[in-house]
């Protein structure tokens, strides 16, 4: 049945017995002082006409009062419920419910409404739908804002190693001292190009921020090979105008390893990893990259022998929403991978990064 017409009868239903009540207790009372006046038979008592038009003022004070109780206090704290609404306060009352009741499970149920309540029972349930539903709207547009300012602190922080490229290389060129050949400068231009490249796609996903419809980062996964890609980023990494003086080393398990990932992401989580052990260490580092398999685990750890990170550092890093590390542990966990960082076994930080191959 439409909930209106439900509450339509019930409200029809409890003004017919409020009716009644008036009237039976009209008849009472008229028939208790007839019994009275005959028992009694005392002189100069108030006449029959008085005392019913007292008696009906009277009762018709109170039916106007339990009335007044029944409609009007359900609708007052429906008024009040929605100011709570139009304040940004979502959270649900509990004042039209009965005492709750212990389920099975040891969990609180609320299962009748209070009266009066009851009256407006379909009402409330749409209330507290809406209430359910604004609450969660809110808290998925505030996970969504904090989602969004992580995603932008993130390509801030990353268009720093794009732009130091083009930097360096741009320092390079203009070296007064040095006279570059015509291969080398081809090769500085095509690297600055890349860079330039690189840091638009950036922007364009800064620009896209807006845009969003999910919580998630933007995903954009395709089938390639781990191997190649990694080994790719890494010689990227070394040409660095900052990693002049860093020495790399790659080994791999397996030549080929296809399996789902974003580019642009996982990109990032690399660049990150080996630009920290560039930067934060002194010249002459020696960075290893290994990849290898495990079952359905594509298992990835960089190590590098410099001066290490202090686990207090590094705890407050991975807190720290737009620092290298975060991003690059955020990115891995949208591809429900995990990311560990700990000592090398001498001196130095080690990362391991676990991804599923098949997500």
């Amino acid at each position: 049945m439409n909930p209106m017409v439900t509450m339509a009868f019930r409200f029809i239903k409890v003004t017919i017995i409020l009716v009644m009540m008036f009237v039976l207790s009209f008849i009472l009372c008229a028939v208790i002082f007839i019994y009275l006046q005959d028992w009694m038979n005392p002189r100069g008592t108030i006449s029959m006409k008085t005392f019913l038009a007292v008696t009906g003022f009277v009762l018709m004070v109170i039916f106007f009062i339990a009335f007044g109780w029944c409609v009007g206090k359900p609708l007052t704290y429906l008024i009040r419920w929605i100011n709570r609404l139009s304040e940004g306060n979502y959270s649900q009352p509990q004042e039209h419910f009965r005492m709750p009741s212990e389920g099975s499970d040891g969990s609180l149920h609320h299962n009748h409404y209070r009266y009066p309540y009851v009256l407006y029972k379909e009402l409330f349930d749409r209330m507290t739908q809406l209430s359910n539903q604004l609450q969660r709207s809110e808290t998925d547009r505030i996970n969504m804002e904090a989602k969004k300012q992580e995603w932008i602190a993130a390509i801030s922080h990353d268009l720093k190693t794009p732009l130091s490229y083009v930097e360096g290389y741009a320092h390079m060129l203009a070296a007064a001292d040095y006279q570059w050949t015509d291969e080398e400068k081809q090769n500085f231009s095509r690297q600055i190009s890349d860079k330039t490249a690189e840091m638009k796609q950036l922007i364009h996903d800064l620009n896209q921020t807006g845009r969003w419809s999910v919580e998630q980062f933007p995903m954009n996964k395709r089938e390639d090979d781990i191997v190649n890609f990694l080994r790719d980023m890494m010689i990227d990494i070394a040409n660095h105008p900052l990693a002049e003086q860093a020495s790399f080393t790659f080994t791999e398990q397996e030549s080929v390893c296809m399996m789902d990932f974003d580019s642009r992401l996982l990109g990032r989580v690399f660049q990150n990893v080996f630009m920290n052990a560039v930067i934060h260490n002194p010249p002459g580092i020696e960075i290893q990259c290994g990849i290898s398999l495990d079952g359905k685990r594509c298992i990835i750890v960089i190590e590098d022998n410099g001066i290490g990170i202090q686990e207090t550092k590094l705890r407050q890093a991975l807190d720290q929403s737009g620092k290298g590390i975060a991003i690059a542990n955020a990115f891995v966990e949208a591809h429900a991978g995990c990311m560990s960082i700990l000592p090398a076994d001498g001196k130095g930080t080690q990362v391991k990064i676990v991804l599923p191959i098949r997500s």
